[in-house]
């Protein structure tokens, strides 16, 4: 929460900070009428993680729990391991299927664990022969890194992380809200050794790059040049290459290597974040026939989805076309899979369009729900605003507009004087974001708040069109 004791006070609380116009606002309001004729106040107006809260249908053993998640003091690493162990064993009894699903998560972790240190390992490597020491690893620009680039308190927690998600995305499979992770299928081509050694190998090679320019703490733009992006209708944020993800979103190579990084930056979890999207959807009287996802990035979520709804009609949108080429073929891969465990023809292919989230090329009211996942960080304050302004538009009726994205101030206490330091990966517009009224951007579109749930460091709102 902000603390303020007086009007003058509100442009040295707010300036500089990222926050919006429209909190700055109610900070005045708020400090006008309690300072009327009594002097010195002291206000508080909450964070926008937890002002929000008022305006969904909280899921308590979400929201609440990752609020006061190790709030007052952070455990030890002893204690992280020996939480994280004790979540996994107490579902073993539940079953086979649970036993398969725990299995697997813990085989997951390893593995991204596993990339994690061999990405830290070559870069502080590459940096020593360079001459260039004290190098920070992969968690480096969210922990302050250690002598080997990881802090051990924070790889522990963040294991705990992993576990915690785990359970909840296990307890939506048994309560019947999801299935079981359709590439946790026996046969799946990540469980391969062939294929998990050629990622492996691409994500070390592409984190020494990545780490290298993300310790000259500079901005880097993409390849292309002004000309073509005028011609190609760009806007300028998406130029920036976020994460300093080699050629940002633009090449295959870069396309190829995004899920493998951006798992082990999360340990594995990352699915499991973005899975609670599909909740909601699973939720409805009705399922829906006709969905879109917008900024489907390389369509992983998307095939999660097609996996729960598989008769509905798919469609899957990104302004990359090298990563909507990664959807097409992780779409060709679901249903050729699915095909082969249903006993039955290939589901039709997704639709797949090449737009930008602030003009989608669809007509009004054409789709019952529209997902949205990890776009509006990356985005400027009016971009946010005219996506989802477009999502409104293109939502049908009573439809479903489902967005998940990172947490923001609020959510976590305990992490939000950390949380701007995730800017350091590239992400310029992520101050701002984590400052943002979220649930304003769509009430000003149309939409109604629905459910809001958090699952470590993400967060899922849902909102309704109305009749």
């Amino acid at each position: 929460a902000l603390h303020v004791t007086s009007t003058a006070d509100v442009a040295a609380s707010v300036n500089g900070t990222g926050y919006s116009t429209e909190l700055e606002q109610d900070l005045v309001d708020v400090v006008s009428k309690l300072d009327a004729n009594e002097g010195a106040i002291d206000a508080t107006v909450l964070e926008p993680g937890m002002a929000e809260n008022s305006k969904f249908t909280c899921d308590d053993a979400s929201v609440e729990f990752w609020q006061s998640f190790q709030r007052e003091t952070p455990a030890t690493t002893l204690e992280n391991l020996q939480e994280a162990a004790s979540i996994a064993s107490k579902h073993l009894s539940e079953g086979p299927q649970a036993v398969e699903y725990w299995a697997k998560c813990a085989a997951r972790t390893s593995y991204f664990l596993t990339n994690a240190l061999l990405g830290t390992g070559a870069y502080t490597l590459a940096e020593r022969m360079a001459g260039r020491g004290d190098a920070e690893g992969i968690f480096g620009s969210v922990s302050g890194g250690s002598s080997v680039g990881i802090d051990t308190s924070i790889a522990s927690r963040l294991l705990l992380e992993a576990a915690l998600v785990y359970e909840q995305d296990w307890t939506s499979v048994a309560q019947g809200d999801l299935k079981m992770p359709w590439d946790m299928e026996a046969g799946h081509r990540q469980t391969t050794p062939r294929y998990a050694l050629r990622q492996t190998s691409r994500f070390v090679r592409e984190a020494v790059g990545t780490l290298r320019r993300r310790d000259g703490l500079k901005q880097t733009r993409t390849w292309l040049d002004d000309a073509s992006q005028e011609s190609m209708g760009y806007p300028d944020y998406y130029l920036n290459q976020f994460h300093h993800q080699t050629d940002g979103w633009f090449s295959k190579e870069s396309a190829d290597v995004y899920e493998t990084s951006t798992e082990t930056l999360f340990l594995g979890r990352q699915d499991s974040m973005q899975r609670r999207t599909l909740v909601p959807l699973s939720k409805l009287p009705v399922k829906p026939s006709s969905i879109l996802e917008v900024a489907c990035g390389t369509g992983r979520v998307g095939t999660f989805t097609r996996d729960l709804f598989p008769e509905a009609e798919f469609t899957l949108s990104d302004l990359s076309p090298f990563y909507l080429d990664k959807s097409r073929k992780n779409d060709a891969y679901w249903r050729q899979r699915y095909a082969g465990t249903n006993g039955g023809a290939e589901p039709p292919a997704a639709r797949l369009v090449q737009a930008n989230a602030e003009k989608l090329p669809f007509e009004d009211a054409s789709f019952d729900a529209v997902t949205c996942v990890y776009l509006f960080h990356e985005m400027p304050a009016e971009a946010r605003a005219n996506a989802a302004a477009e999502m409104a538009r293109v939502v049908k009726p009573g439809g479903t507009v489902v967005f998940t994205d990172s947490i923001q101030r609020g959510d976590r206490p305990a992490l939000d004087e950390g949380l701007d330091k995730f800017e350091n990966l590239n992400e310029p517009h992520y101050p701002s974001y984590i400052r943002s009224d979220v649930p304003k951007y769509f009430t000003d579109a149309g939409l109604v708040c629905g459910d809001k749930s958090v699952a470590s460091t993400s967060k899922t709102l849902s909102f309704t069109k109305p009749l």
